[in-house]
């Protein structure tokens, strides 16, 4: 027994709500053997792997969890096994159950995409150029940001094809977040001092763009002109390159970096698949809209906005967690379905 184990209090007020209510879970479930963090610290929201069924709300999910990093490139699979409060067990507490109930999943994704849709697939950590089994979503060509590698990547949390109407084809993305603070930022504007004079001036475009202006090891400053985002930018039909060019700084610098880069992807993907239509959405939870979405007294989400075209405003949004689980209440039927949910609100229905 871990007598020295404590409640986590690094963090926001939402993320310590999450770690003290995580710890009373795993207290519930009568766990007396916690998890350690690389620093030695014993704390009562992580598991140990011999405990990390815990994690999971049912033992088939576990192991397709346990499953799918043995194939795939899917991150630290020791957090996603034994950390309760990381946002990947909850993506696929979810998601793979939803992908083993597609009867359930159609009904949820209907009411959430406003019309009746036809679910072909649900690929959960999707990767570009690596999904080639969906008949009908053939793809035709790459549909990468040009950024994959063995280990990095733009990649999606979730994935779902489906068809709707007259057999027309339809692609979603999802990222999934729970408690982190923020969405992914530029590392080459975290990293590079000399980039950040450029990138918070209206010569951003100009000069690391367009000029491509690199440092004395002949390394380009803005990193993505490595990559295909730039050229995709300007051809994109949900991001409004006019106004990100005459941004008065990079707007893709902060957090809008992430959002830009999946949003790039899922445009990229539905062109290779040829799909009718595409969206892109975050999940999230509410409470954390004061974390994750505001940023130094900056709306995340009207920001973002602000650089996209009316396609684009419609193809991107934001789904509360907690609105997922009002529908999920509305249209379980099933006494598995339940007694899944069930569960799925005794660990992750935060009040």
């Amino acid at each position: 027994m871990n007598n020295d184990a404590e409640i986590y209090q690094i963090g926001n007020t939402w993320q310590k709500k999450v770690y003290r209510h995580m710890a009373a879970f795993l207290d519930l479930k009568g766990i007396v053997n916690y998890g350690i963090t690389r620093d030695g610290n014993y704390y009562k929201h992580l598991l140990t792997g011999e405990d990390a069924q815990h994690n999971f709300i049912t033992p088939v999910i576990f192991q397709l969890t346990k499953d799918r990093f043995k194939h795939h490139k899917a991150g630290d699979i020791k957090r996603a096994l034994t950390n309760t409060a990381a946002s990947q067990p909850f993506c696929f507490n979810l998601f793979v159950y939803l992908n083993g109930k597609i009867s359930l999943a159609k009904s949820l994704f209907s009411i959430l995409l406003k019309k009746p849709i036809d679910i072909q697939h649900i690929e959960i950590e999707f990767t570009p150029n690596k999904c080639n089994h969906i008949e009908g979503f053939g793809r035709k060509g790459n549909e990468s940001l040009g950024d994959q590698d063995v280990k990095q990547g733009t990649d999606a949390d979730v994935a779902i094809f489906y068809h709707y109407g007259n057999r027309e084809k339809g692609l979603l993305l999802i990222e999934f977040k729970f408690i982190e603070a923020e969405f992914s930022v530029c590392n080459s504007y975290r990293k590079k001092q000399a980039i950040r004079h450029y990138g918070d001036s209206t010569q951003f475009y100009k000069v690391l763009v367009e000029d491509k202006k690199t440092n004395k090891n002949n390394q380009f400053l803005c990193g993505y002109n490595k990559y295909f985002n730039w050229n995709l930018t300007n051809a994109s039909a949900v991001i409004d390159s006019e106004k990100v060019t005459s941004s008065s700084g990079c707007p893709f610098r902060f957090g809008n970096n992430q959002l830009w880069r999946n949003i790039l992807l899922a445009e990229r993907i539905a062109i290779s698949r040829g799909c009718d239509e595409v969206a892109f959405w975050v999940f999230s939870s509410k409470e954390n809209d004061a974390f994750l979405w505001k940023k130094n007294r900056v709306d995340v989400e009207e920001n973002f906005r602000s650089i996209l075209t009316p396609k684009g405003n419609t193809q991107f949004r934001k789904v509360h967690l907690e609105e997922v689980f009002k529908l999920l209440d509305e249209i379980v039927i099933d006494p598995d379905d339940n007694e899944w949910l069930v569960s799925m609100k005794e660990k992750y229905l935060i009040t």
